[in-house]
């Protein structure tokens, strides 16, 4: 026996595959489409509900019954019978597909069967059913030509009965119709025959809430309660409007010439090709930045906050939060806070600065030397600063920018032991407390 040829089996796969899966979309947009097929109801049982009245009676001896209207009336079955159904929806690309669906069924009685187990007459007994749904599919493929897809809808069913049968003796009934609210679930799968066709094959299960048939006129309050449920297997055809939607169109490409390089040409020989060099006559050698000119010189050093030497005026120029400044040569009278002239002058230096950064704030702290008690220099250090800073504010600078504090002798810079010591530790200090760049940085955006 000749094996099968493995690789014929692979390709035949693979142009299977190919035509369901396709490289072409599915369709897509509005769409109307009809199907048809066999449609079997589960067997319906009928119970008596209402109210028992009395209506005219024939001309006979005996009366007609009452009906029980709390009890079985009896259990219809069905033959499987057609179905008709007639759809309008609209293809979503992401597989959405909302849908609204018309059916009609036409259900036989197969048997009748009443709470006595009695038998009835089956001939003309037949069951209206017709439908009127809004669904919501979901195909599982959208963009395959062959694409699953499942959901339900909700809506409303109008049932007619023709000749529905009892074993009580009365009139022969009416027609009886009732409308009542119903909901279906199904899925199936569709195939995508042409940019405008597709075929399907589907199946759906429907039931409905309470429906009410009131067929007898003599008791018009007696009314027969059931629920209708079928199940419907269909064959079924869509035409889309508008089709597949259509590929871009490639954008034609320009042919590409071919040129050949050509080295750059430096005439001054810095290293920056005459096309781009800024400077054409750079000499041989020298540094020079992309553009062919010397770089630019360096930025300056940002300024730091300097002490100020014999004879130098104060300066807050590069000074920041922490820093701090001795103000030599704001002297004081011996034992006292009264400011020298010689102090009020070098004050007017720091009036200046204030006046021109007035963004700074400032701290005014006194110290003196070791002779005297604590207590006594203390003090003497607290009226000193607050004796500077009342002269700063006398000259126009904002109370509200200063503070002043004293710390006697507690923290020498120098031997208190030699003269020198103690001059240089009778001091006043500007610390500053608020500086130019910190009022910079408080109105720029936090830093992350």
């Amino acid at each position: 026996m000749k094996r099968p040829n493995n690789r014929s089996s692979v390709i035949a796969v693979g142009l299977v595959l190919g035509t369901l899966s396709g490289p072409l979309m599915a369709n897509v947009g509005p769409y109307v489409g009809v199907a048809g097929g066999l449609n079997l109801a589960r067997g319906q049982h009928f119970d008596y509900r209402g109210q028992s009245t009395r209506g005219p009676q024939p001309p006979l001896v005996v009366e007609r019954p009452l009906f029980d209207n709390d009890g079985p009336a009896g259990d219809y079955t069905f033959k499987r019978s057609p179905l008709g159904q007639l759809v309008i929806g609209t293809q979503f690309a992401n597989g959405l597909r909302p849908e609204f669906e018309l059916s009609l069924r036409r259900e036989r009685t197969q048997t009748i069967t009443f709470p006595d187990q009695t038998v009835g007459s089956n001939a003309g007994v037949q069951l209206s059913t017709t439908t009127g749904f809004g669904n919501l599919w979901y195909d599982l493929f959208p963009q395959w030509r062959l694409h699953p897809y499942v959901g339900g809808g909700f809506g409303v069913a109008r049932q007619i009965l023709n000749n529905f049968q009892t074993n009580v003796e009365t009139a022969p009934p009416r027609k009886a119709d009732d409308a009542s609210l119903a909901y279906q679930f199904g899925g199936g799968v569709r195939f995508d025959l042409t940019s405008h066709f597709s075929i399907g094959l589907d199946y759906r299960w429907v039931k409905t809430f309470n429906t009410k048939l009131f067929p007898y006129e003599e008791q018009p309050q007696t009314f027969f309660r059931s629920h209708y449920n079928a199940q419907s297997v269909l064959f079924s055809v869509q035409y889309f409007i508008f089709g597949k939607p259509k590929p871009p169109a490639a954008e034609p490409v320009a042919p590409v010439e071919v040129v050949a390089p050509v080295a750059p040409v430096d005439t001054d020989g810095d290293g920056v090709p005459d096309d781009v060099d800024q400077c054409p006559d750079s000499p041989a050698g020298s540094v020079v930045d992309a553009t062919g000119c010397p770089p630019p010189p360096p930025p300056p050093p940002a300024p730091t906050c300097k002490q100020p030497g014999p004879g130098e005026k104060v300066s807050l120029a590069g000074c920041g939060a922490g820093d701090s400044i001795v103000l030599r040569g704001v002297n004081f009278a011996t034992n006292k806070a009264v400011l020298t002239v010689n102090a009020k002058t070098i004050l007017d230096d720091v009036v200046a600065e204030l006046k021109a950064h007035p963004e700074v704030e400032i701290a005014i702290n006194g110290h003196t030397d070791s002779d005297g008690s604590d207590a006594s220099n203390q003090k003497l250090s607290e009226r000193r600063a607050a004796s500077v800073m009342a002269y700063l504010v006398s000259q126009g600078i904002a109370a509200n920018r200063m503070v002043s504090a004293g710390f006697g002798e507690g923290s020498p810079v120098a031997d208190n032991a030699t003269a020198e010591g103690k001059e240089l530790n009778r001091r006043v200090e500007l610390k500053i407390t608020k500086g130019i760049d910190d009022a910079a940085a408080a109105g720029a955006p936090a830093a992350p």
